[in-house]
């Protein structure tokens, strides 16, 4: 049997076309070496896992029976990967340039204990600063929420995370490696326990990259290596991404710091949230039109309880049961100790 160089694990939800779109980029992109493709479909409606299969033969489909989020079916997808190396990539990305090949030939000559990641591009053709992060401090989650990040961009003080200054086009050690385009060594994915699947979606790379680092593994930011990103294509609404997003933030200060920075994230986040709907609830006592942003904001206020009490949500526990159907696609059966997510 031929030695499997590297396994690319596509994690879709109701992203069909989006996701056939990026198996063929990877197919187009030219490959010269021994790879597979494994799509975790989260029991997506659009009848994503059987256009895949059908259209794409050769790509191992895992047939989620309920959607557990991205976190989870990463985990479960890497647990069933041939590869030495594994590549985390989004199903709203198209490969640019040989961008995985660019990226593997990097990390493989390199040969650091590191995770690699490489330059998202948007739409538009700029560098999305996203691909990369510092780390996330108590002082930056203050700065966002206050607007002052949005103010002073350029300010590597007052929007520290996003590392202003720096156009991504030099290979640089970051605090973390957006999860959309992600490679690593299987080795050292097994030694940090993949995603911690406390995250539904969002943070959960946060998280896996400062768990790197207290193990003394580098985040390296590679930029001649690019690929599309349509950023939250899979998202139903904008108020539930920003749901996600601030209760993966909650859980990763609740996880990482001690109880009274954990409870000032949680004070912070509330404030976040109240100061927009002052301002946009002022603007439109001003202006006497209603705005889509404070129905945005107002919606993520009335959930609260599901982004900032993560306690609850903590301790996560999931077994499951793969069953294998025809050719290359398997049916997993989950059990989940958590009956409801925010979806």
């Amino acid at each position: 049997m031929k030695t499997i160089d590297l396994s690319i694990i596509i994690v879709s939800y109701n992203t069909k076309e989006l996701t056939c779109d990026c198996i063929r980029s990877i197919y187009d992109s030219g490959l010269q070496m021994h790879y597979e493709i494994i799509v975790y479909d989260n029991a997506s409606e659009d009848g994503s896992a059987e256009t895949i299969s059908s259209l794409f033969p050769a790509v191992t489909v895992i047939q989620s029976d309920t959607n557990i989020g991205f976190a989870a079916a990463n985990n479960i997808a890497s647990a069933t990967a041939s590869g030495n190396w594994v590549l985390l990539l989004n199903p709203d990305t198209r490969v640019l340039d040989q961008g995985i090949a660019r990226l593997f030939q990097f990390a493989v000559t390199t040969d650091e204990r590191a995770i690699y990641g490489g330059a998202s591009m948007t739409p538009e053709g700029d560098i999305d600063h996203r691909s990369c992060w510092a780390k996330p401090s108590l002082w930056g989650l203050t700065m966002r929420s206050l607007g002052l990040s949005a103010v002073a961009k350029g300010s590597r003080l007052l929007n520290p995370e996003e590392i202003p200054g720096w156009n991504r086009d030099t290979v640089e050690e970051v605090g973390v490696i957006t999860g959309c385009f992600l490679m690593i060594k299987k080795t050292i994915w097994e030694e940090l326990g993949g995603f911690d699947v406390d995250y539904f979606m969002y943070s959960e790379e946060t998280d896996l990259c400062l768990r790197a680092h207290r193990h003394g593994i580098r985040r390296i930011f590679y930029p001649n290596a690019r690929i599309l990103h349509i950023s939250g294509a899979s998202e139903r609404s904008k108020p539930h991404k920003t749901i996600k997003l601030f209760r993966g933030k909650r859980i990763y200060f609740e996880k990482h710091y001690a109880s009274l920075g954990s409870t000032y994230a949680s004070m912070i986040l509330d404030l976040h949230v109240l100061l927009r709907l002052a301002a946009l609830r002022l603007k439109s006592l001003l202006t006497g039109t209603a705005s889509e942003q404070y129905a945005h904001w107002l919606t993520v206020w009335r959930e609260r309880a599901s982004w900032n009490v993560p306690d609850r949500h903590l301790g996560r526990f999931l077994e499951y049961d793969m069953q294998p159907l025809q050719s290359n696609n398997h049916r997993c059966y989950i059990r989940d100790s958590i009956a409801s997510v925010v979806l």
